[in-house]
């Protein structure tokens, strides 16, 4: 006998529930698992229930808001975590949530795909904010432009950066022009809201640039203060870091950087250190093993970045000096400590400078919510 759609729901859901116990990962089943699941048990025999399925599992999923705060206040989720090297995570992304307005700090390949995944409000990013323009940070521009556009964006996206950033969001726009128009043919959308606008901001001169702590203040509205500022990338420059100052509650965004007195002043006295991290012994490694295999040049390239970037150990001195709550890290390299080898070696060190509690590895979904006017940090994560 055929059950009710009402008691096949019931079922689904029931079942869903039980192989989130089991897993414990907390991670949501997908739409086509979910109907698999059902078939398993025979109630979506007919194709009134499957079609009637999909519909109410696509209506669940996507009614799903990972921006939507529970307290007014700063949520930040890592939305990619990893280098350029070839990896199964997306390179780097994090958002910040300020009360109603969404930020996007770097777009790194694959990384508005997650957002995407997880149900992120596209259509409401209010801006995207650019480190710098190596190729892992910037990968995914288009993909932003153009889901932020078909997901409700009703006027261009600002993109904010040092200079520079006009001749990358140029490029992006020109590559992204045709495919606006074979969009636009079908829907009503407007083919002016769908560009990428560049916002640059200057900070210290070239000849400033190894001695002079460059700050610039780009929003600030009484209730929201972002301050971009320098850090140390050479021989990449310009590159910056971001703090976000709101109600009381604040996050700084380290970008790529080696060692800096910079990032220390401007993390001082912060809630939350999101900090880039790359182990040296795992950068060794690789190198060896990149040599021993054949690959001299690449061996070559992947020494040569252990001197702009910082180790896990110095990010957490870092932490410590400016009297950070919480360091987060991120941007893990050479390649994300995925498996308890690499986790041990990546971590070397840390837990002898910083207390385990100040500290987190970063993960894709990880989320961090720091409500106004408490001290709290919660730390949970949208997958």
């Amino acid at each position: 006998m055929i059950r009710s759609i009402a008691e096949v729901v019931g079922r689904a859901e029931r079942m869903e529930q039980r192989m989130r116990r089991v897993t414990r990962t907390g991670r949501m089943l997908s739409i086509v698992g979910s109907i698999a699941a059902l078939a398993t048990i025979g109630v979506a025999t007919l194709p009134v229930v499957q079609d009637r399925l999909v519909a109410f599992f696509v209506t669940r999923q996507v009614g799903r808001d990972p921006a939507a705060l529970s307290a007014d206040g700063l949520r930040v989720i890592l939305c990619g975590i990893a280098p350029p090297a070839p990896s199964p995570h997306a390179r780097t992304c994090t958002a910040v949530i300020a009360g109603q307005r969404i930020f996007v700090v770097d777009a790194g390949t694959g990384s508005a795909n997650n957002l995407d995944q997880w149900h992120f409000p596209m259509g409401r990013i209010s801006a995207i904010l650019l480190t710098h323009f190596h190729s892992d940070y910037i990968g995914d521009l288009g993909e932003f432009r153009r889901l932020s556009w078909t997901g409700g964006r009703h006027e261009t996206l600002p993109v904010f950066g040092p200079d520079g950033v006009v001749k990358v969001v140029a490029g992006f726009n020109t590559a992204f022009a045709q495919d606006d128009e074979y969009r636009v043919a079908l829907d009503d959308g407007s083919l002016a809201t769908a560009p990428l606008t560049a916002r640059p901001f200057g900070l210290a001169d070239a000849a400033e640039r190894r001695t002079h702590m460059a700050r610039r203040v780009i929003l600030n509205d009484g209730a929201l203060r972002i301050t971009a500022f320098q850090v140390d990338h050479e021989p990449v420059y310009p590159a910056v870091g971001y703090r976000f100052d709101y109600k009381g509650r604040s996050v700084v965004l380290s970008g790529d950087t080696a060692p800096s007195l910079d990032v220390v002043a401007m993390a001082h006295g912060a809630d939350l250190l999101v900090h880039e991290a790359q182990s040296d012994e795992l950068l060794g490694s690789v190198v060896q093993g990149l040599g021993n295999a054949g690959k001299a040049r690449l061996a070559g390239q992947m020494r040569e970045i252990a001197r702009y970037h910082t180790t896990p150990v110095q990010a957490a001195r870092i932490a410590e000096d400016a009297r950070v709550r919480l360091l987060v890290f991120n941007h893990l390299g050479p390649i994300p400590p995925d498996n308890l080898l690499t986790r041990s070696i990546f971590l070397r060190g840390v837990a002898v400078t910083r207390p385990a509690a100040g500290w987190r590895l970063g993960a894709e979904g990880m989320t961090i919510d720091l409500p106004a006017g408490s001290d709290r940090i919660a730390v949970s994560s949208v997958r």
